[in-house]
């Protein structure tokens, strides 16, 4: 199984997520339409994902991975469920974001063409 963690030294494959989501997070609390309720940068939450490189051997396994970053990218966006249309539409962008760099620091071209169509769907 590979594992995406946030400690230092660890080799950046196994830490890829967890730096994409917490970069993202650290972007979206920069944001003056919600930095005044979010935690310090410094604190921003990250989420660990494991995948095994067989998940990425089928389709089905990859939608699977997919569907799962993007689980771990709403946890760690705040406001994905606010009223406020404003902070909806950043947390989005926060998601968009940490899904992107997430299946890009992944690398996998199956995993890119699951986002694409995931993508094309949405508009």
């Amino acid at each position: 199984m590979t594992r995406f963690t946030s400690r230092i030294g660890a080799p950046p494959t196994l830490t890829a997520l967890a730096a994409v989501i917490g970069l993202a997070t650290a972007a979206l609390l920069a944001s003056p339409t919600i930095a005044t309720a979010a935690e310090p940068a410094a604190a921003a939450p990250q989420a660990t994902l494991y995948y095994s490189l067989r998940d990425l051997t089928s389709e089905q396994g990859t939608r699977a991975l997919y569907a799962r970053i993007v689980t771990a990218a709403q946890s760690v966006c705040p406001g994905w469920d606010s009223r406020d249309l404003d902070v909806v539409a950043a947390s989005r962008q926060c998601q968009r974001q940490a899904v992107a760099r997430a299946v890009g620091q992944i690398g996998d071209a199956r995993l890119a063409s699951v986002q694409a169509r995931a993508l094309a769907r949405r508009g």
